[in-house]
């Protein structure tokens, strides 16, 4: 168990160390990397705070020219030359070697190098930080929380791992002391964090180039946890295992969150219309108004029980934070509903893991009751697919029929690549009792779709690599 950090007390910034507290001796930050959806996020997080903010990216796109209508100068590719200042920091996301030449030319002028996850972890450091960990649901709850706080009057800076444009996008700096900010488990990034809130909704093997053995995986939540402030709370889900609370600190507040009696954090009179819960909140034991959700889904009571929780933790109006997690519209390519010319409709989602399948899955039968499902699936990386390949057939055996577009690859060996295809994974649906064909390339999502769809069904396109390129040409033809 790694030992806890120095630095216990929530650091209040003061006139002469600005709006970061100590954590930030300088307000000059340049982004290489910049177009990453955490990274960009920490971009326009910092310039809105009155930073001076630069960025650049190897590949243009969407992403440069929102920061750059939005005030942020960036260029793409590797131009060390644009470089200016003599000191400030040096971000650069985890696909970006320190011996990048941009890199290199910050260093020389003497900035400071970090890694996105370790400049985020300074930033928490500074700030009264509510975090939100977990496999599945970490950046719809993050969102929930940030529209719940402010529906409870507290105004805070927030990090999402996606696009949320109700909230300012996926980064915004806030006016009160509160962080929220989404932790990922992802090369043990959020042991870089020091909340004073720490949740974590689940906790099931995914990134399995990281954490090999279930063992390692709990190791690194419960080290995450070991990380809560004093006198913090841990917001915790009931089914989580022991040993991930084995290292918190004995002045550190443990609440569970479930459906169990002796959840402290709990939904009472659920109800259901068309995959859409309401439900009234038991917070320790006090009843809140009953909040009817917008989003889909049953998972999504769970974390908007979360969302609840952390606002209680930071001490906001609580009826007025339920009214804003009721109102939260969601967020991009979660559970996103787009309706074509024809009037067909498709559920775009980020889904890559057995159980967020299984979750969109059943919402969509919810939603749409009595309608067939046409699922285009693309699974993201070989390891992970191979190691879970009989979850990811049986959860995908729940659609009416399947397409399984080839493996997106990334950070992986060839061996590994070698080793596991789309045909395996169609094969696999097949002997849990589904339909199935491998449709080769993305290119091939739109042609396989229009031709097994009928008029009635419903399209589902999942998958968390880049098979978002096929929704134009699928919602244009259904």
């Amino acid at each position: 168990m790694t030992d806890v950090l120095a630095s216990d007390a929530v650091a209040v910034p003061s006139a002469t160390q600005g709006v970061f507290g100590a954590s930030f001796v300088s307000n000059r930050f340049h982004f290489v990397g910049v177009a990453g959806a955490g990274v960009s996020g920490l971009a326009r997080l910092l310039a809105g705070s009155g930073c001076v903010v630069t960025g650049s990216d190897a590949v243009g796109g969407a992403v440069l020219v929102t920061l750059a209508t939005e005030g942020v100068d960036v260029w793409t590719g590797c131009r060390p030359e644009r470089i200016v200042g003599a000191d400030g920091y040096v971000v650069r996301s985890a696909a970006v070697p320190a011996s990048d030449l941009e890199v290199q030319e910050c260093v020389r002028r003497g900035f400071t190098s970090l890694l996105y996850a370790e400049a985020v972890g300074r930033l928490s450091e500074g700030r009264r930080t509510l975090a939100i960990a977990g496999t599945h649901g970490k950046t719809t709850t993050t969102g929930l929380t940030v529209a719940a706080l402010r529906g409870g009057g507290v105004d805070p800076s927030h990090l999402i791992g996606g696009e949320v444009p109700e909230l300012g996008g996926n980064g915004r700096w806030g006016h009160s002391q509160e962080f929220v900010v989404e932790a990922c488990e992802f090369n043990r990034s959020f042991h870089n964090l020091r909340p004073f809130g720490a949740a974590i909704l689940n906790v099931d093997h995914d990134h399995f180039d990281c954490f090999p053995t279930t063992d390692e995986l709990e190791a690194a939540f419960a080290d995450y946890l070991a990380r809560v402030r004093p006198g913090g709370t841990a917001l915790v889900e009931e089914s989580v295992p022991r040993r991930v609370l084995a290292g918190l600190r004995s002045d550190v507040r443990i609440l569970t969150v479930g459906s169990g009696l002796y959840a402290d954090i709990r939904a009472l009179d659920v109800a259901e219309n068309l995959g859409r819960f309401s439900f009234v909140p038991l917070l320790h034991g006090r009843r809140l108004q009953r909040v009817q959700l917008a989003l889909s889904g049953r998972h999504n009571l769970y974390n908007a029980l979360f969302a609840l929780g952390l606002c209680w933790i930071a001490g906001a109006d609580l009826e007025g934070a339920a009214c804003g997690v009721g109102t939260f519209g969601g967020v991009r390519r979660r559970f996103e509903m787009h309706t074509g010319p024809q009037g067909g409709v498709l559920i775009n989602d980020y889904a890559h893991h057995p159980a967020e399948l299984r979750a969109v899955l059943t919402a969509a039968r919810q939603r749409f009751p009595g309608r067939r499902l046409v699922a285009v699936f693309q699974p993201h990386q070989h390891q992970r697919t191979k190691q879970l390949l009989k979850e990811f057939g049986a959860a995908l055996a729940g659609a009416d029929v399947v397409g399984v577009v080839d493996i997106y690859g990334a950070r992986e060996s060839t061996e590994i690549t070698a080793s596991v295809c789309a045909a395996d994974l169609v094969a696999e649906i097949r002997s849990a009792g589904g339909e199935s064909d491998a449709i080769g390339g993305v290119d091939g999502a739109s042609v396989f779709t229009l031709a097994r769809r009928r008029p009635d069904d419903v399209v589902l396109l999942m998958g968390a690599g880049d098979i978002d390129r096929a929704l134009g040409g699928i919602v244009a033809g259904i």
